[in-house]
């Protein structure tokens, strides 16, 4: 059986998710972002107690000195950079 492809496939829906562990203040925290056609949602374990911990996480993903593909364990960003 031929099958004869008429068109280039392409990627219609695509969805990735970044799983890392980073501390705040003293705290590890498990992160995960799932980024898609819809945008993306920062999920964080434990549920930070402090907003400011979660909205500096949400930032993180924002600063020049973070990249999912270079950004390596042990390295440590400051967002007042």
């Amino acid at each position: 059986m031929k099958i004869e492809i008429t068109e280039t496939p392409k990627i219609t829906y695509n969805k990735i998710i970044y799983v890392f562990k980073a501390k705040v203040e003293g705290k590890e925290y498990q992160i995960s972002r799932h980024e898609d056609d819809n945008g993306a949602e920062l999920f964080v374990e434990p549920t930070p107690e402090k907003d400011e911990v979660y909205d500096a996480l949400e930032e993180l993903f924002f600063h020049d000195s973070f990249d999912y593909n270079t950004t390596q364990a042990g390295e440590t960003i400051n967002l007042e950079d």
